[in-house]
């Protein structure tokens, strides 16, 4: 994602996970602590507590590589546990942002995910007898294929908010800082 700002202030923003997290429209951040001493960096751990669909969700994750203003890789000690890989690339305009999540979630772990259209007790419900036909289980793996597809899809879409609201926050205050020099130089030339 491209964004209309210097590439070290976007970079001070996805790296401090306490600020970035606050600006994700998904969740509702209850508390989010750097455990230990600024600045961040490689071995900095966090505490993570906010509220999804209704449900709590508290972890802890742990910076694992930090190259500023470049690079910030995080992995939530979690089971499994997963790992966030943000890259921001100087570019003429700006910079350009970059997140990829690694999760490898196994197929029980899915229903949890999942808020497709069929309630999940009831798809839990059928895959769970489909391995006792053996006619039908590769119809239980096509509709974990299914589900996991559709798992993806609404993970993208959350990620692409989030990165949104992270480009419209910086780039609204990277305007405003440029507002004030034009003002400043404005008035410098009216002298």
């Amino acid at each position: 994602m491209d964004i209309r700002a210097d590439a070290a202030e976007v970079f001070a923003l996805v790296s401090d996970l306490r600020r970035k997290a606050r600006l994700n429209p998904n969740i509702e951040v209850v508390r989010i602590e750097l455990e230990g001493d600024e600045p961040v960096r490689e071995g900095s751990t966090f505490r993570h507590r906010f509220v999804k669909a209704g449900r709590i969700f508290e972890y802890r994750s742990r910076c694992v590589r930090c190259v500023p203003p470049r690079l910030f890789v995080s992995r939530g000690e979690t089971d499994p546990p997963f790992e966030v890989r943000v890259t921001v690339e100087a570019t003429p305009a700006g910079c350009r942002l970059t997140q990829r999540e690694t999760l490898e979630v196994p197929a029980e772990a899915l229903d949890a995910l999942d808020a497709g259209p069929a309630p999940a007790p009831a798809f839990r419900d059928v895959v769970r007898w489909l391995p006792l036909f053996p006619g039908a289980r590769h119809l239980g793996s096509e509709l974990r294929a299914l589900q996991r597809e559709r798992v993806l899809g609404t993970l993208r879409g959350e990620l692409e908010t989030w990165l949104h609201a992270v480009r419209a926050h910086v780039e609204a205050a990277s305007d405003k800082g440029l507002g004030g020099v034009r003002q400043a130089l404005a008035q410098g030339e009216s002298a």
